[in-house]
């Protein structure tokens, strides 16, 4: 757009974090962990996950620091939250918080 953020749509899907933002977001999310997903899959950017796992919307704190995030959803596994493309199920980001 002409004032100077980036468009969400496009490009492969991938949306790349600052240090700064991960660490953040990492906090966000081990805030919002909830229930872990049970899914027979190996988490990896680019693996698309089954329709059956449940995706939740991605928490307004963590909009506000990666708004690129507000069209997708996440699940978690075990320690790491999975950013989830909803068009193709596809994982584009994985954040692995402690």
């Amino acid at each position: 757009g002409k004032d100077g953020k980036a468009d969400a749509k496009g490009g492969s899907g991938s949306v790349t974090l600052s240090q700064e933002q991960r660490t953040k977001v990492q906090g966000s999310f081990a805030k919002h962990k909830g229930q872990s997903a049970n899914v027979n899959i190996t988490v990896n950017v680019g693996v698309a996950v089954p329709r059956t796992v449940e995706l939740r919307p991605i928490p307004q704190d963590i909009i506000v620091i990666v708004p690129a995030y507000r069209r997708y959803r996440y699940f978690v596994v075990g320690d790491k939250v999975c950013i989830v493309d909803p068009d193709t199920y596809e994982i584009v980001e994985i954040i692995v918080i402690a």
